[in-house]
């Protein structure tokens, strides 16, 4: 019995020190609305930006609609794909350094840090 107690504890241990999660894209955020308005394409690439900068990220405009993003943190990097319109933004892994990236997993800061871009990216257009 304290054979399969042990085994138990320790695949559980291991099984929650797991630093990969399945990669996914955040698609289809619709942009807040203002209450004096809607925003154009101009204000939400300036909004975007203003939150990229805020938390660190690199970010340029690369078309109209579109912005990629870069964050880099010690030894990691991460970059993505912002594509936007004046109803919906998404955010799209693009590639990555020294984050474990093997096709279907990533290492689990990458959702961290997507969810926090998001939640900045809401905050400014929300607030103008």
């Amino acid at each position: 019995m304290k054979k399969a107690a042990l085994a138990l504890f320790t695949l559980l241990t291991l099984s929650a020190c797991s630093t990969s999660v399945p990669i996914r894209n955040f698609d289809a955020n619709p942009v807040p609305q203002m209450v004096s308005g809607k925003h154009d394409l101009e204000s939400i690439k300036t909004n975007i930006l203003k939150a990229c900068m805020k938390l660190g990220w690199t970010c340029r405009s690369n078309a109209e609609g579109q912005i990629l993003g870069k964050l880099d943190i010690r030894k990691h990097q991460l970059r993505v794909d912002i594509t936007f319109n004046e109803q919906e933004y998404s955010i799209d892994y693009k590639d990555s350094i020294n984050l474990d990236y093997n096709g279907k997993k990533i290492h689990r800061q990458y959702i961290n840090w997507v969810t926090n871009l998001m939640r900045n990216i809401d905050a400014e257009l929300a607030y103008k």
